[in-house]
């Protein structure tokens, strides 16, 4: 087994402006996939009618309006994430 050298501050910091531009990344498509998911939501809950929608379809509608919100709430962690890095960032730290 090689031993592993410390990593220099230069090599930290470029090590945390990567995490922070992937999950930069990750928070972006995160929120897409959340607002793609309200729109699905909104169309089905609009535009199916209540009398001709059986109850695994109203399931499914309900379960777009529970993963949208899901998907939000995780984009929101991805992004208290992301100051976290970017204050690392800005304070020399890595």
């Amino acid at each position: 087994m090689s031993k592993q050298t410390p990593l220099s501050s230069t090599e930290k910091t470029a090590d945390l402006a990567k995490a922070l531009k992937e999950n930069k990344e990750a928070t972006q498509a995160v929120e897409e996939a959340a607002d793609d998911l309200a729109v699905v939501h909104a169309v089905l809950d609009s535009e199916l009618p209540k009398e001709a929608v059986s109850s695994n379809v109203d399931r499914a509608v309900e379960q777009t309006s529970q993963l949208e919100k899901q998907l939000s709430a995780s984009s929101e962690k991805l992004k208290t994430v992301n100051e976290s890095l970017e204050r690392a960032l800005a304070n020399g730290k890595g």
